[in-house]
């Protein structure tokens, strides 16, 4: 090949790669020109927004306590003896005047009946005294008897209504004793625990039976003394215990403590109708003790969405979608008061559509 031909190869090959590069942008403009006429024509999507507007809030003082009984005993044996009887068991509910156990009172029952016989002989003795006083009066009144002997019958007369008095005290002391064998219950409630069987020996101030009034209960929890000025009889308490998850109940401040514990708080009692029997004596429960109001910003509960288990809503800001966390306060009717995420006079997508998401046009 002459240097002429050598020059002329260079030249179509130079034009040749210069044609390949031409087309290869070519091709790569064309392949990238849908997309950005996409970008171009994407439609905002439509949406209907509701306004960010204060409400009033109640202020919640959060806390914890614990359920009890309206009322609640451990009932004592009150006398000594075997167990002869149980009638009920743990869990079960009693009335008033129910026969919960039974002890064995039979010696009590022999000394009562020995108290009715004393008690009638005193009367007897009584009586016979009287009739000797009202003879010797007379006999004194003739001159028949000396002043000694009429002060010694006389005073008999003055002793026999004692000692009738004394046997009587004494027979109803017995009586109690073997009433006292019976142990029934003072109200109506539920058996919290049982402590002894059947065959098994008491003493009088041995444990028997717990009770507990469970149609009532009452909340018992601890106020900081610095809060202690925001607590008010009356004052509205909600709860929530384990077993009912997402599940409040509500109650009602009914005492206040007269002083502050070395612990630095101040203990108060609320009482929760539970008319259901749901709530137990004993349960923990998560308290919010309201203790005012305040206006906060709220928005549609239809506007709020789960998310990383945060609270969120979608604000339109202009034209475009921005997903806010938001920390909530307790729903008051059909909206959210809020304390951080939006405030005054924004406007937040009214019901939450999944297929909305941050960063989106909207009209």
């Amino acid at each position: 090949m002459n240097i002429r031909n050598l020059s002329l190869w260079r030249r179509r090959s130079v034009v040749s790669i210069l044609a390949l590069s031409l087309c290869s942008l070519a091709i790569t403009a064309c392949e990238k020109a849908p997309a950005a006429t996409t970008q171009t024509d994407e439609k905002p999507t439509t949406v209907t927004t509701a306004p960010v507007t204060a409400i009033s809030s109640p202020v919640l003082l959060r806390l914890t306590g614990s359920l009890r009984g309206a009322k609640e005993a451990d009932l004592a044996a009150n006398v000594a003896g075997k167990v002869i009887r149980t009638s009920v068991e743990r869990g079960q509910r009693v009335k008033a005047g129910d026969l919960l156990a039974q002890v064995d009172v039979q010696a009590a029952q022999l000394a009562l009946a020995e108290a009715r016989v004393s008690v009638e002989s005193s009367k007897t003795l009584e009586e016979i005294n009287k009739n000797d006083c009202e003879r010797y009066e007379k006999l004194k009144s003739s001159g028949v008897v000396s002043a000694l002997e009429y002060d010694q019958v006389t005073a008999k007369c003055r002793t026999s209504p004692l000692n009738v008095e004394a046997a009587e005290a004494r027979q109803r002391l017995l009586a109690k004793n073997v009433g006292d064998g019976m142990i029934r219950s003072p109200f109506t409630g539920v058996v919290t625990e049982r402590y002894v069987t059947q065959g098994e020996y008491v003493q009088a101030s041995s444990r028997v039976v717990s009770l507990a009034q469970v149609d009532e209960l009452r909340l018992v929890f601890s106020v900081p003394e610095k809060n202690y000025p925001d607590v008010r009889l009356g004052a509205a308490v909600s709860l929530a215990v384990a077993a009912y998850d997402g599940v409040r109940f509500p109650a009602e401040v009914i005492h206040i403590s007269g002083a502050v514990r070395e612990t630095r708080d101040v203990v108060v009692e609320a009482s929760v109708k539970n008319p259901e029997d749901k709530l137990l004596p004993g349960m923990f429960a998560d308290i919010e003790l309201k203790t005012g109001e305040e206006q906060l910003p709220s928005v549609p509960e239809s506007a709020t969405f789960l998310e990383n288990g945060k609270l969120n809503v979608l604000v339109v800001s202009d034209g475009i979608l921005v997903q806010r966390v938001i920390q909530p306060s307790p729903k008051v009717g059909d909206r959210i008061p809020v304390h951080r995420g939006v405030i005054l006079g924004e406007k937040v997508v009214a019901t939450y559509d999944p297929k909305l998401s941050n960063g989106q046009r909207v009209n």
